[in-house]
């Protein structure tokens, strides 16, 4: 009753997070065709200081900038690090154009547990979810999956095996398109 459950949660958790990540990708679309033609007509202003006896208050510990876009799909994957969610989106448009909507592939993700008994774990959510996968003596585990390609739908898959792998107390390694 507990794995339905998990299975259940992670089911509808997947099915949202795709449908945000779809909308947050066309927003994000929008927004460049829109800044494209914008341009111009963009005012930019420039801070001028005219006190130069004040010194500058040194900058905390620069941390990059998050985008509202990466802010959302954080509250949906809590487990993932903005970074991640963020270098991700940037390759969305990449791997839309190798491949094309309704291009089928398999996508195979590798992970890596410290302990068996996570990794075994990892696998029993997995699998009941449509991915094959296969564990090493060392604790990775590699998930694969076929699917159909459609906007967003690469990059929503790594987030929610990512999310698993990190929730399992597991390091998400990498990802191949096959």
């Amino acid at each position: 009753m507990f794995k339905r459950t998990v299975l259940s949660a992670l089911a509808i958790a997947a099915g949202v997070g795709a449908g945000l990540l779809l909308k947050v990708l066309q927003d994000k679309k929008n927004e460049t065709a829109e800044d494209e033609y914008d341009d111009d007509e963009e005012i930019h202003f420039i801070r001028i200081n005219d006190d130069d006896d004040e010194t500058e208050e040194p900058a905390a510990a620069e941390q990059p900038e998050i985008s509202p876009e990466v802010r959302e799909i954080s509250g949906l994957y809590p487990y993932l690090k903005p970074e991640f969610i963020s270098s991700l989106l940037d390759k969305n448009d990449e791997l839309n154009k190798a491949y094309p909507e309704d291009t089928l592939i398999t996508l195979v993700h590798n992970a890596a547990f410290a302990d068996k008994g996570e990794a075994e774990g990892f696998v029993e959510i997995m699998e009941p979810a449509g991915y094959q996968c296969a564990v090493q003596e060392d604790g990775t585990v590699s998930a694969s999956k076929k699917l159909f390609t459609e906007e967003g739908a690469i990059i929503s898959d790594i987030l929610n095996v990512a999310n698993q792998t990190a929730a399992l107390k597991g390091t998400y390694k990498d990802y191949q398109v096959q």
